[in-house]
C-alpha cells in the first residue's frame, strides 16, 4: 500500500463517518422532537391578538400622525409671523434709505449753494 492509497482510504473514512454522524443526529431529533411551546394560552385565539394588536398600532399611529400635524401647523404659523415681521422690517428698511438719500441730496444742494458766491453784493 503507497501513500495515496492510504490518503484515499483516511479521506473515505472520514467522510463516511460524518456523513453517518449527519445521519444518526437526524433521525435522533425525528425521534425525540418535542412540539414548540405554544406562544399563546390556551383561552387566548391568535386571530384576536393581533386584530388587538393592529388597533393598539393603528391608534399610535393617529397619536403620532396628529402630533406631527399639530407641529406642522405650529411651524407654518411660526413661518408666517416671521415672514411678515421680514416683510415690515424691509418697508422700514427702504424707507429709512430713501430718507436718507433725500438728506444726502438736500444736504449737497446746501454744499452747492454755499460754494456760489452771493450775487447780493
Amino acid at each position: 500500500m503507497n501513500r495515496t492509497d492510504l490518503t484515499l482510504i483516511f479521506v473515505s473514512t472520514v467522510v463516511v463517518a460524518l456523513v453517518l454522524g449527519w445521519c444518526a443526529r437526524w433521525m435522533f431529533d425525528r425521534l425525540n422532537h418535542e412540539p414548540h411551546p405554544p406562544e399563546f394560552g390556551d383561552d387566548e385565539d391568535p386571530l384576536l391578538l393581533a386584530q388587538t394588536a393592529q388597533a393598539k398600532a393603528e391608534s399610535e399611529l393617529s397619536r403620532i400622525q396628529s402630533e406631527y400635524a399639530s407641529e406642522y401647523n405650529q411651524l407654518k404659523a411660526e413661518l408666517g409671523a416671521t415672514m411678515d415681521g421680514l416683510g415690515l422690517a424691509r418697508q422700514k428698511s427702504d424707507a429709512l434709505q430713501a430718507e436718507i438719500k433725500t438728506l444726502k441730496q438736500s444736504n449737497s444742494a446746501e454744499d452747492i449753494n454755499d460754494d456760489m458766491p452771493d450775487e447780493k453784493s
